[in-house]
């Protein structure tokens, strides 16, 4: 039995692939790595004494109420184990908005091979994705402005894991809904494109050389 294969959508500019690589990159090689030590407890880039507490879910902002873990594991591994999944997941999103598996579902993927991938599955968690980290990282540089002002043993991270980290997740935030874009501009309906900009022939004025000649 054949499967009918669909037609692709244009190939992504040049800009929209730098943006699809840097939001692929950013947390699948920037994001995950440097957070894995964190989850296993090792304060890379972190004071050990703030790390530990807030590792321990008794941190500032818990009071006399701190959070001791969940399913076996301190509260800050299994928050930091949630956003690597994460992290992952967006990255293989990212990396799917300017490859050819984004478009048109690939031929491992039984019942659906050769066919169109509807645009709203990657667009809606990009969008989401988007928004949240745009929200998140609103705040982040004037906080971290402060801290690299004003750098104290207080602080859970220190100003090298502040350098490090604020890059890659502004990286993310702005490369992330530039692919996003792309992706939209390349997949919807190519009708929206001609209703807004051809005109059809039997509505064009005729030529001069067509009026009727009187007398």
């Amino acid at each position: 039995m054949s499967t009918t294969v669909a037609a692709a959508p244009p190939p992504p500019p040049s800009w929209a692939r730098w943006a699809g690589h840097v939001a692929w990159i950013a947390p699948v090689l920037g994001f995950i790595p440097l957070h894995v030590p964190w989850i296993l407890g090792i304060p890379l880039f972190a004071n050990p004494g703030p790390f530990r507490e807030w590792y321990h879910g008794r941190g500032p902002g818990v009071g006399d109420h701190p959070v001791n873990g969940f399913l076996g594991l301190p509260a800050g591994a299994f928050y930091l184990g949630v956003l690597c999944v994460l992290a992952g997941l967006g990255g293989v999103l990212a990396l799917g908005l300017i490859q050819q598996w984004g478009v048109i579902f690939p031929r491992w993927v039984p019942w659906l091979r050769g066919r169109r991938v509807p645009p709203w599955l990657p667009l809606t968690p990009t969008v989401l994705g988007s928004t949240l980290m745009i929200g998140y990282s609103a705040t982040l540089p004037w906080q971290f402005a402060a801290d690299l002002a004003e750098p104290g043993t207080e602080d859970i991270f220190t100003r090298t894991g502040v350098l490090i980290g604020l890059p890659l997740l502004l990286a993310w935030t702005i490369a992330l809904p530039l692919a996003g874009w792309s992706y939209y501009r390349r997949t919807r309906p190519p009708w929206r494109e001609r209703r807004r900009w051809s005109v059809s022939v039997d509505d064009r004025p005729a030529p001069p050389s067509m009026w009727p000649r009187i007398g």
